[in-house]
């Protein structure tokens, strides 16, 4: 046999045997350090979740992600090993811990590269720079002071007011069931879309879903293949293959789309009203392509989430019938006319108030764990080096016993009565400390005026009986809903 150096060569089959006796013990021996000596190593969880990231490629595609990690808090407990290098929290001081203000001389839990996109410009929600969120967050919060949602609130009853009388309409006053899963973003899309760009896109007036609420959920699939690949990039030999139709397209044209639609607003200038751009422009705080980037935000979680709590609350409420009719006492004694409706008048309702926190807490609407680099802290007593990921399960936390009284039962009343002792705090729907949403506060005064106007106008019925309608949700980073078919029967006082 030839030698090469003196050596005598080996075959080519000696050869590809030898790499793969090499890769084998590699891998052999990283899994024996990731299932005994790695820093998480002591947390329990799925063996696969702390070898390789092929658990949560799996749970991610299943769509039932925060299902399964609630699910693995109620087998394993507080702390569960999700990933390599990642644990999740169900308690309310780790959220506090993550996500509250950072004490002088303690290091901030930085966003994760989980929220990178192939975007140039960062958004206020996917920024991982403090400093860029911050000079952000400083831009766009002028259109959500109180002062610039209260000369925008009759933008907010023009579409509700229309919504209702849609409702009537189109439902043939009772007679006809429609599908509120999709009715209810015909009127948040078409509100984001007059307080963001000054013109609406027409789905209430029209009566039906816009185009372009589809194309937001094939962009929302192609967020979580680009999760996948970042995590796995051997899987981008096959996502080509298994994406499904026409979602790379949908993504292209949705930003298509906002571009044309933000480039629209700023040519607009200065309308004379304060909406969520004028005072950018004014002060010309935002180069054109973060406004772009914002636009892409406020269209999805301006829209999406407060359509995905109505549609809860809905559920809930007509699976609670005692719950609706208290509602319904409140609201039909409070008003004589549904032009009293506003978002002064709705704040003293203390029951509205309750169902409105119940909703947000029984099913959060945003259902993704928001992961977080560890700076090297402790996070509720457990200390996580530095450059682990963290993260809470809000879904889990908000149903634990230790924190709320009954927690999968629906009772608004534990929201003002005093003889409930749960811990609110643990309910963070809207996240906290510097990241806190920013449209916090309109979220709320459109919930308020929604509830308010649809209880005072009609009768409620669940046209299709449903065992349970929030387990029947997907995770598409956030929810897509199931039907729930609904009839409004207008009331003769109204």
């Amino acid at each position: 046999m030839p030698t090469l150096f003196g050596f005598e060569a080996l075959t080519p089959s000696a050869v590809v045997l030898a790499t793969l006796s090499i890769v084998v013990l590699y891998y052999g021996v990283q899994c024996v350090y990731l299932l005994f000596f790695h820093p998480l190593a002591k947390y329990p969880g799925p063996k696969l979740a702390a070898i390789s990231e092929l658990w949560y490629a799996w749970g991610l595609t299943s769509d039932r992600l925060p299902f399964i990690v609630h699910d693995l808090h109620l087998k394993y407990g507080d702390v569960v090993r999700i990933g390599p290098n990642e644990v999740s929290f169900a308690t309310s001081q780790a959220f506090q811990d993550i996500h509250g203000h950072v004490s002088k001389g303690k290091g901030r839990f930085l966003k994760t590269d989980f929220y990178d996109n192939d975007d140039p410009n960062p958004r206020i929600t996917t920024a991982r720079d403090p400093e860029v969120h911050a000079r952000q967050r400083k831009a766009l919060s002028h259109g959500f002071s109180a002062k610039s949602l209260r000369d925008q609130e009759d933008v907010v009853h023009k579409y509700v007011d229309m919504f209702v009388e849609q409702l009537a309409n189109i439902g043939e006053h009772g007679e006809k069931a429609l599908n509120m899963s999709d009715v209810f973003n015909w009127l948040t899309f078409d509100i984001i879309g007059d307080l963001a760009f000054g013109e609406p896109f027409g789905a209430v007036e029209d009566g039906r879903t816009h185009f372009w609420v589809s194309l937001l959920f094939g962009s929302l699939i192609m967020a979580q293949m680009t999760t996948l690949r970042r995590k796995l990039p051997i899987l981008n030999l096959v996502l080509p293959y298994v994406l499904p139709k026409g979602a790379a397209e949908d993504l292209k044209r949705h930003r298509a789309l906002t571009r044309e639609k933000t480039l629209r607003r700023i040519a607009l200038g200065d309308t004379g009203r304060d909406d969520f751009f004028s005072h950018m422009l004014k002060k010309n705080t935002m180069p054109e392509g973060e406004m772009i980037g914002q636009s892409h935000t406020l269209i999805l979680a301006g829209s999406e989430t407060t359509a995905t709590f109505l549609s809860a609350v809905t559920w809930h409420l007509l699976k609670n019938l005692e719950c609706m009719k208290k509602l319904q006492e409140e609201v039909r004694g409070a008003f004589t006319s549904q032009e009293q409706i506003t978002g002064d008048s709705t704040a003293g309702l203390q029951y509205l108030h309750g169902v409105q926190e119940e909703g947000l807490r029984i099913f959060p609407p945003v259902p993704l764990n928001l992961p977080r680099y560890s700076p090297g802290a402790s996070v509720d007593g457990h200390y996580i080096p530095e450059g682990l990921t963290v993260s809470v399960n809000s879904l889990t936390v908000t149903r634990d016993p230790r924190y709320f009284e009954d927690p999968d039962a629906f009772r608004p009343e534990r929201w003002i009565d005093e003889e409930f002792h749960d811990e609110k705090k643990a309910s963070q729907p809207f996240s906290a400390g510097s990241r806190v949403c920013l449209g916090i506060n309109l979220a709320y005064l459109e919930m308020r005026i929604i509830l308010a106007k649809l209880v005072w106008a009609f009768d409620w019925e669940l046209a299709e009986e449903l065992d349970d309608w929030l387990h029947s949700n997907k995770m598409r980073i956030l929810w897509k809903k199931p039907d729930l078919w609904v009839k409004y029967h207008p009331r003769t006082a109204a």
